[in-house]
């Protein structure tokens, strides 16, 4: 076999590789002074072939082609380069795509301020349509499944500007509604702050603007501290009533009943509780327990042709939930125009109504109120009813339901008359139906109590009626 020099090492490398067992080598030895001769599977077996590492520079014609793979003009690998064996870079800038099985960051796993929990994809190419709209591709890989997004999503995405020296100098959000799709990786979509789509640039849901399924998303906002839940986006604004959930800092939500929230908490839009809920006082360190409680009872007195009245007396129980309070904070109220009014010794959990009692004073409807610790407190409303006489009783609707979350309250309050079975309401004057409101909030109370005093059946309620909240009755003056 002819010899090879190193330099045609390459092209000579099937060869090597093909014929090297049967290869013959002869080996020079100095001490002693013996020469032995070896085939490549003796050589193989008495050396084997280690790994071993060179300086570019000394092996012959590898700089060469490497220089190759060089674009001059660009300083760019125009090929495919592959490294077998650990690497060290300095800075390592990649125009595209990063593909790894694990990426680690000083062993940290960092998603960069806002990381969602929603549909996402990365645009691979963007170009604009007819009629200023918008062809959207997101990046696929063959044999993977590409998530893709729906008609009327409401999509988000963060486009990194640079200057001219591609340094970045800041970042804008934009904002899409899809309005097409036209396959699994490619939709059309409408420009919704006039920010354009851009290669490389994350999308991901928001909402939706008509599919309420879609409509919901979670993120943790890691610049601004809060974890999110959101619902009932239909456009690019998150606004106050989407929040469900905030975990975190607060200080960005101005509420329409708690107001202006600061420092760290919880934003709930409802809480189930197992066990008791005790709450700190931030200034003395005394804990309390949250509790509520509710009135149990009969509503009727009914009296017959004869004048006697069935039952004798009302038992009417207060039952506290999460609070045991004691009989000195325990107190029995009557109502009296827009006042409540105590009722002397009635420190007990059951209280006693007697159809004679002086409090009705000639009413044939009595409400009561139990209030403990002058904070938690139930109302019930007790009726006189006469056989032979039609009784009055009054009803009470709300065109738009009775509960209202994030302070989107906006109903129709209308109060009803009946004699009997008939209505009455028509035949009376407006001035003949007063207003009375009982919130957290007793000052404003008698401000709009004043206000709604002869307002007719029918009046308007909406947000600046309702401090956190608030009942509604109608006295009707026959």
């Amino acid at each position: 076999m002819s010899g090879v020099r190193i330099k045609d090492l390459q092209s000579a490398k099937p060869l090597i590789e093909g014929y090297f067992d049967e290869m013959e080598f002869v080996v020079d030895l100095p001490q002693p002074d013996a020469t032995i001769k070896m085939s490549g599977a003796e050589l193989k077996e008495a050396v084997g072939i280690k790994k071993h590492i060179h300086p570019l520079e000394e092996v012959d014609g590898l700089p060469g082609e490497l220089e190759k793979k060089f674009d001059k003009a660009g300083g760019m690998i125009t090929g495919n380069l592959r490294v077998l064996g650990d690497g060290r870079m300095k800075n390592l800038r990649v125009d595209e795509y990063l593909e790894v099985p694990e990426l680690k960051y000083n062993r940290i796993t960092a998603t960069g301020n806002e990381f969602w929990v929603t549909d996402a994809g990365v645009v691979d190419d963007a170009w604009e349509d007819d009629d200023d709209m918008y062809v959207v591709e997101l990046k696929s890989k063959e044999g993977e499944v590409t998530i893709n997004f729906q008609y009327k999503d409401i999509l988000r995405g963060i486009f990194y500007t640079t200057d001219e020296d591609g340094n970045p100098t800041g970042f804008k959000t934009a904002y899409f509604e899809v309005t097409g799709i036209i396959s699994e990786t490619m939709f059309h979509c409408y420009l919704l702050n006039g920010i354009t789509p851009q290669r490389f640039m994350t999308l991901a849901r928001q909402g939706n603007k008509t599919n309420p399924a879609r409509q919901g998303s979670i993120y943790l906002d890691g610049l601004h501290k809060f974890i999110r839940i959101i619902d009932k986006v239909t456009d690019d604004k998150i606004e106050q009533k989407n929040i469900k959930v905030q975990l975190g800092d607060l200080s960005e939500i101005n509420h329409p009943v708690f107001g202006q929230l600061s420092g760290y908490g919880a934003l709930l839009e409802n809480a189930y509780i197992c066990g008791r809920l005790v709450q700190r006082n931030p200034d003395t360190g005394e804990d309390w327990i949250v509790g509520a409680v509710a009135v149990q009872g009969e509503q009727v007195f009914r009296y017959n042709s004869d004048g006697i009245c069935e039952p004798v007396t009302i038992t009417l129980t207060a039952v506290e939930f999460g609070i045991t309070s004691p009989e000195t904070a325990r107190t029995w109220q009557y109502k009296d125009g827009s006042l409540w009014v105590d009722i002397p010794n009635t420190q007990s959990l059951i209280f006693e109504l007697s159809p004679n009692s002086e409090i009705w004073r000639e009413r044939r409807t009595l409400t009561l109120r139990y209030l403990a610790c002058g904070v938690y407190y139930d109302i019930i409303t007790i009726t006189k009813v006469y056989d032979g006489e039609d009784a009055y009783s009054v009803r009470i609707l709300s065109t738009n339901g009775t509960n209202f979350i994030n302070g989107d309250i906006g109903t129709f309050l209308q109060a009803a008359i009946f004699k009997g079975s008939r209505d009455i309401t028509a035949t009376l004057p407006d001035n003949a139906f007063n207003w009375f409101r009982v919130s957290d909030n007793p000052d404003g109370d008698i401000v709009w109590n004043e206000l709604h005093q002869g307002a007719g059946s029918r009046i308007w309620i909406a947000d600046p009626d309702v401090y956190r909240r608030a009942t509604f009755e109608c006295e009707i003056i026959i």
